[in-house]
């Protein structure tokens, strides 16, 4: 029940005021199309929810219908996301990409406290060797939580330090090998290539991994965050989305969007600066966030 707190300010403080006047049903539907669009869904979202609410809903309704017929079409609009592989299968790895300043590496550092916590042997990779201080901040990370960290010296190739890591997982036997790659523009072709070698080198090693490749979302980037997952998915056969700096600030429209447009599940979401700040993302719940009365 993470997510209950989190959007006090995009729909639900406003979602009252709607039937505080006495309007007809299309002067209520034609306000809630508005709010969602405010709450940044995209267009065709929003025109099929608007849509079914007016199929389904009587003319006679009452506000708690409304609202309960909203959550559900808006839930409707996840896919149904089979378990990650980490949920069945004990020795994985798992990728990390998005674009700089997304949040990877405290990601990265999040997921190996969370699976640690349940009793996995984890192993972190700094394949960010561009920026100054992306092997720093995760060794960093690494000694705070106790938990291995193979890198290399800035500058050095990223997929050397990816295939250290393999071997090391693989001949130590961790349960799980979490890789941080540096942060890329989507619109960088020679960089978004550089992501496919990384991925041909874990392949060579192990044909079936990485089990997951997880696009790292900045939650606050709103529509932008849309280009960006289309782009990676392209590139890097991402299979989920972990949302970072999910706050009250947040517009949660555009997960709902990402969600409907590559239909990728939400895997975690990250709330805070903490270690433990991480959550397995709840559709249900995030949905009873927004519209929480």
């Amino acid at each position: 029940m993470a997510f209950k707190e989190l959007f006090k300010t995009v729909l639900n403080s406003k979602v009252t005021a709607v039937f505080s006047s006495s309007q007809d049903r299309e002067e209520i539907l034609s306000e809630i199309e508005e709010l969602l669009i405010l709450a940044d869904i995209s267009l065709p979202v929003v025109t099929r929810v608007t849509s079914n609410l007016r199929k389904k809903i009587s003319r006679h309704a009452e506000k708690q219908d409304y609202i309960e017929l909203l959550k559900q079409e808006l839930l409707a609009v996840f896919p149904k996301a089979q378990n990650p592989a980490t949920a069945h299968v004990e020795k994985n790895v798992i990728l990390l990409v998005g674009v700089n300043g997304s949040g990877k590496t405290t990601s990265a550092a999040k997921l190996a406290r969370y699976f640690q916590l349940r009793g996995q042997s984890v192993l972190l990779a700094a394949a960010d060797t561009f920026r100054a201080a992306g092997a720093t901040q995760l060794t960093l990370w690494g000694q705070k939580l106790a938990i291995p960290v193979i890198g290399g010296v800035r500058g050095a190739d990223p997929g050397s330090v990816v295939f250290n890591s393999l071997q090391s997982w693989q001949s130590k036997n961790f349960d799980l090998l979490i890789i941080d790659t540096a942060g890329r523009m989507q619109s960088k072709e020679n960089l978004m290539r550089e992501l496919q070698k990384i991925i041909k080198i874990i392949k060579k090693f192990a044909s079936e991994q990485p089990a997951e490749t997880w696009l790292v979302l900045d939650a606050s980037t709103g529509q932008n965050a849309l280009v960006q997952a289309e782009k990676f998915k392209e590139f890097s056969e991402i299979n989920g989305l972990l949302l970072a700096k999910l706050d009250g600030t947040a517009k949660g429209g555009t997960i709902i969007s990402i969600a409907d447009r590559l239909q990728l599940p939400v895997r975690y979401a990250g709330t805070g600066e903490g270690a433990d700040d991480l959550w397995e993302f709840s559709e249900k719940d995030f949905i009873e966030s927004l519209l929480k009365q």
